[in-house]
């Protein structure tokens, strides 16, 4: 039983850091060269293997998994000075609330901080 909720745990963990990572694929990849943009897509959206993408762009298997890390650390780091990310999240739960409690007032007033 352990075991297997060990092996739960780092499952989500994996499917955690995937999410996080399409997520910063989306606001920050086009920052990436064109090289970088691709080992990701392949690597995160399509599921391809590091010893696939490195036999389709012909570069080492090393190569690859630094590519990766690299474009990581780089949207990473774009994300903490930035934080698109991170606003993104804040207003997508402000307008919830905010459509909850059905407050057109205070819409209008986050609104008007939005713009200015």
């Amino acid at each position: 039983m352990l075991y297997s909720c060990f092996v739960l745990e780092r499952v989500f963990m994996d499917i955690n850091k995937t999410l996080n990572i399409n997520n910063l694929i989306d606001f920050y990849g086009e920052l990436l060269t064109p090289k970088q943009q691709q080992i990701l897509k392949d690597y995160y959206f399509y599921n391809i293997s590091l010893g696939e993408i490195a036999e389709n762009l012909n570069i080492s298997r090393q190569a690859v998994r630094d590519s990766l890390k690299t474009s990581e650390k780089l949207m990473l780091n774009f994300e903490s000075k930035l934080k698109l990310i991170q606003k993104q999240e804040k207003q997508t739960f402000l307008v919830n609330e905010l459509s909850r409690k059905h407050n057109c007032e205070e819409l209008f007033e986050v609104l008007k901080v939005w713009e200015g």
